[in-house]
């Protein structure tokens, strides 16, 4: 028997005798048996241990450790004591057992082999918590911390376990008038997602449309939303995917390069280049201009020379073919 347990009941003995040969007293019997009585009731009551566990749920990522706390309370060493942790609803349901100062094995639930652990240093301050190592799906539920020979004593765990999904991306996928396009996007999610978009000063920018939440064969969910933002003096942007039931976020940043936001065309570069446009245009009709016309008087020129060269050509030097004489110049006029 444990040494404590039966101080205990030597205590309790003794005080019970001490009650009896005080009701033998006619005097002052009945006032020490009513302090007595009341004493051994205090002393049962502060010498009841407790087993106490989380009230919130535990929280674990797919992949990971996870610690389901349990402990006495007040402490007091639980090396001497079994302790059975379980999942009901399994077959078998122990998941963890601890008797005869050594964990047992042989009933424990296969998919939790090797699994498993208490801390062994920590029993003899009354702390029994179950350490749960490389953490799947599966593992979510109701977890039983039983200590069978404490009163059947039990405290129940809740246990949440989410999706290690992978970084959000995100990226830019258009660029407006000093505005710009990104698009943020996170998947294989076990638990409904937030995805946010956060400036460098921390604020949440309004995303374009609402979010959207598939959810795939697999039970997982892919999120996708845009988000149209203007300069700022940084130009970083942070993605951010959050799992509220399980605390779990992770977040991607990206810097837009100041060129991203410049107008398509500023209006000084568009006055400019509508001038440059005036004068060349300008420039060019005059000159189409006067080629035309320089053209048209060389072929006016040129034809009338033409005709002189032929009318010489057609006449006789001696006379005119008709018989007409054409008068040479410095020659006197002879009869005919």
């Amino acid at each position: 028997m444990n040494s404590s347990f039966g101080c205990a009941a030597y205590a309790e003995m003794e005080m019970i005798y001490r009650m009896q040969a005080a009701v033998r007293r006619p005097r002052k019997g009945w006032v020490l048996c009513l302090f007595l009585a009341l004493h051994l009731a205090v002393s049962k009551a502060d010498n009841k241990v407790l087993v106490v566990g989380s009230t919130d749920p535990v929280r674990g990522i797919v992949g990971g450790d996870v610690i389901l706390p349990c402990f006495l309370r007040p402490t007091r060493s639980a090396v001497e004591e079994s302790v059975e942790w379980q999942r009901p609803v399994l077959e078998p349901k122990e998941v963890h057992l601890y008797q005869d100062r050594g964990d047992d094995n042989v009933l424990q639930n296969p998919s939790y082999s090797g699994r498993t652990s208490l801390f062994s240093e920590e029993l003899k301050n009354g702390n029994i918590s179950l350490k749960l190592t490389n953490v799947k799906l599966s593992d979510a539920g109701n977890y039983t911390c039983y200590i069978p020979t404490l009163g059947h004593q039990k405290t129940t765990i809740e246990l949440y376990v989410g999706g290690a999904a992978p970084r959000p991306w995100v990226s830019i996928v258009e660029t407006k008038d000093k505005e710009v396009v990104l698009k943020c996007e996170a998947e294989g999610l076990v638990y409904k997602p937030e995805l946010v978009l956060l400036n460098s000063k921390g604020t949440i920018l309004p995303a374009d449309e609402p979010t959207e939440r598939p959810m795939d064969s697999e039970g997982l969910y892919t999120v996708t939303r845009y988000f149209t933002v203007q300069k700022t003096v940084t130009n970083v942007f942070t993605c951010r995917v959050q799992q509220l039931e399980i605390k779990h976020m992770r977040e991607t940043q990206i810097r837009v390069p100041d060129k991203m936001f410049q107008e398509e065309y500023p209006l000084e570069r568009k006055v400019g280049i509508g001038f440059l446009g005036a004068v060349v245009g300008s420039v060019v009709g005059a000159v189409v201009v006067f080629l035309f016309m320089r053209r048209n008087a060389e072929e006016t020129n040129g034809g009338g020379a033409d005709n002189g060269i032929a009318l010489l050509e057609n006449s006789n030097v001696n006379g005119h073919p008709n018989g007409v004489h054409v008068s040479q110049p410095g020659e006197r006029g002879q009869p005919t």
